[in-house]
């Protein structure tokens, strides 16, 4: 009987890198969105927040946007120092904003011209 259910069960499933508090604004891999983004140069700001709600410091990052599912969130090639790696987002659409062509700095003191998104994400750390 039990080898009976367990066929019947849904699958499991796929692992994903967010915990989605509000999955309906994550977007769908179809998103024709996702696709117009693809090669996209964005800024990156990542604040550290305590577990106070107290900005504790934050990283100006840059990349380019090589793929975008939801097990992965958007997947951006490091630009800079940290160039060879990647980074992983949240697959969240909204919180990218256009950004006026120009000059920017990053954290590490590269220079990137003319990039196409910035958008800011906080990471909170429990406490210790």
């Amino acid at each position: 009987m039990r080898q009976r259910l367990k066929k019947h069960l849904p699958p499991e499933p796929a692992k994903s890198l967010w915990n989605e508090l509000a999955p309906e604004v994550f977007a769908e891999s179809h998103d024709p969105i996702l696709t117009a983004m693809r090669g996209a140069m964005v800024i990156v700001r990542l604040n550290d927040i305590d577990a106070h709600d107290e900005l504790m410091g934050y990283e100006i990052l840059a990349g380019r946007l090589i793929r975008a599912n939801r097990e992965e969130g958007f997947v951006l090639q490091m630009a800079g120092t940290k160039a060879g790696e990647t980074l992983n987002l949240p697959l969240v659409p909204g919180a990218f904003k256009l950004i006026p062509p120009g000059r920017y700095g990053l954290s590490d003191d590269t220079i990137v011209t003319d990039p196409d998104f910035q958008v800011a994400f906080d990471i909170y750390r429990p406490n210790n």
